[in-house]
């Protein structure tokens, strides 16, 4: 009985702790809210898996998402290989479904060796209704934002671009929704 409820609670515990990266590189250590210093090199353009531009500008206390103003957008900086990052993909979907036209996520993904077509696959196999980006520049984002050192990890801006708050491992669907809730009302 004894090893039963260790068991269980070992499992439970890795899954909501998230996953390590596997890159062995040590990012700064700088916090996930902390930003770059506004100029011009702080314009980050990511690529999606189906080739669109989501276009980033660095500001003082947060990020200017062309083409989602005055929504609130999550960036969910996952990886393939990751089951909690996995066991959030139908939650994610949830939300942006609910929150459609005042919500925006957006998948980081954060595995260099993936091409476009086994990443469309995983978006398929898991109905995945939020664009995800494939590009050299999901690591510069991970980096201007002071090092993504777990997975999954997902940071929010509300509908200014301002920081709101951010998440390191699974985090439950009702705490995302209601923080949601916060920002839109800011």
């Amino acid at each position: 009985m004894i090893s039963k409820i260790l068991y269980v609670s070992l499992v439970t515990l890795l899954f909501f702790s998230g996953c390590g990266k596997k890159d062995e590189t040590k990012p700064t250590e700088e916090k996930t809210q902390k930003q770059a210093e506004t100029n011009a090199s702080n314009i980050i353009n990511l690529q999606t898996t189906k080739g669109e531009n989501i276009k980033l500008t660095a500001l003082e206390n947060g990020i200017l998402f062309e083409n989602y103003q005055n929504k609130v957008v999550l960036l969910d900086f996952f990886a393939t290989w990751c089951p909690p990052c996995i066991a959030e993909i139908p939650h994610l979907n949830e939300i942006q479904t609910s929150y459609k036209d005042r919500v925006q996520i957006i998948g980081v993904l954060m595995e260099e060796s993936k091409n476009n077509e086994e990443i469309e696959a995983f978006i398929n196999s898991h109905a995945m209704n939020f664009p995800i980006t494939n590009s050299k520049a999901n690591f510069t984002l991970s980096d201007a934002l002071g090092g993504i050192r777990s997975l999954p990890t997902m940071v929010m801006y509300d509908k200014n671009g301002e920081y709101f708050t951010h998440y390191i491992g699974a985090a439950p669907q009702e705490m995302i929704e209601a923080d949601i809730r916060k920002a839109l009302a800011k």
